[in-house]
């Protein structure tokens, strides 16, 4: 089976991410092409972020579109891309994709099978006046098909679009590996503890308004004013932004921004307690390495996050107030160990791998 997965770029988001992992596996089996739509070439260092993470089974293509516009000529210019790969399945992600895709699923959507991964809170950004479009035309046709990424974004899925094709699919990862670096790693938060004993608590999203992180902030604060010995650590892009500076303006002295790392795995081995405070997701692949790593999840209760963690490997916040996540914050610091044992049981049997994720992608490209 010939595979194209598309991309707009190979960047440091969990989108990109799962699709590197998920190309990684199918090319095990079958053709698979990532190809990235815009241009790469004015800002390689991010938008080629996972691109050296790609198999060499994996071929990489880059149409070249400028990165900040959208011109009927674009259309064209996709539709030509695609139908000169000659795949089987159109694999699509990001929630603008079918705009860039809509020519080529239009004129080849019955001899070639189209799929949307919805990545996110469908209704945020998979709901809009294009998405009703699309739904009522290509999706009622049959022509295009979409995977949510957890259950319950799928029942919203099936809630707003009905007689759309759809699945779940929950989301997964490859294996949380250690890397070359890791003892560079237990040195840098070595360095950075009170004492031996400080409870290491992991942050890693990009700073976006999505992530809510002033919440973590502001939570982590109020949690470590109390004399609870942890520090938190933050790790992503972004954090030279205004949003960025706002928060570390807000950060006490127990909170350090670690910049963007590639070995996150390593980060996951050496912490305690994982957590997201994000005002909305579709299912965190962050959420996904934590668990992969046996490390307990502390989570506001937004898409994902309710499906994954349990009251066992982490616990959700009841709203998402400062009150209610600190206390979430707390109750895992506080029965560490519980949490801890429960979620390294848990990470052998977990239903997050990429493998699995894979099989039943496959099942579903090649569903009638």
């Amino acid at each position: 089976m010939k595979i194209l997965e598309v991309v707009f770029h190979l960047n440091s988001g969990g989108a990109e991410r799962f699709v590197v992992d998920l190309s990684n596996e199918l090319s095990k089996t079958n053709e698979v092409t990532l190809l990235a739509l815009k241009e790469d070439k004015s800002n390689p260092e991010e938008f080629l972020f996972y691109k050296f993470d790609l198999s060499e089974r994996v071929k990489y293509k880059n149409v070249g579109l400028p990165s900040s516009s959208y011109k009927p000529s674009t259309l064209w210019q996709v539709y030509k891309a695609i139908k000169a790969e000659k795949p089987d399945i159109v694999h699509m992600h990001a929630a603008g994709m079918p705009k860039f895709c809509y020519l080529a699923n239009l004129l080849l959507g019955k001899k070639i099978t189209f799929v949307q991964t919805i990545h996110n809170d469908v209704n945020r950004g998979y709901s809009t006046a294009i998405y009703d479009f699309l739904h009522a035309t290509l999706g009622r046709w049959k022509m295009i098909r979409f995977a949510a990424i957890s259950e319950t974004n799928y029942q919203e899925q099936k809630k707003l679009y009905p007689h759309t094709m759809a699945t779940c699919i929950v989301n997964g990862r490859a294996p949380m590996q250690s890397t070359e670096k890791i003892e560079d790693v237990r040195h840098e938060i070595a360095s950075l503890k009170k004492n031996p004993n400080t409870v290491v608590v992991l942050h890693v999203a990009r700073c976006n308004p999505q992530k809510n992180q002033m919440l973590l902030i502001e939570s982590f604060n109020a949690l470590t004013v109390k004399g609870t010995d942890a520090m938190l650590l933050v790790i992503g892009n972004s954090y030279d932004s205004a949003l960025g500076a706002s928060l570390k303006a807000a950060a006490g002295p127990n909170i350090h921004f670690l910049g963007t790392r590639k070995n996150i795995s390593d980060y996951m081995a050496n912490a305690d307690v994982f957590v997201l405070s994000s005002a909305f997701e579709g299912m965190p692949i962050t959420i996904i390495e934590a668990l992969l790593s046996g490390v307990p999840v502390v989570s506001t209760p937004v898409c994902g996050a309710v499906d994954a963690v349990n009251g066992k490997n982490g616990v959700l916040s009841e709203g998402f107030t400062t009150d209610s996540y600190t206390a979430a914050l707390s109750k895992v610091i506080n029965n560490l160990a519980y949490y801890k044992t429960n979620a390294q049981k848990m990470k052998d049997n977990s239903p997050y791998t990429i493998k699995a994720c894979a099989e039943k992608y496959l099942e579903f490209f090649k569903a009638q």
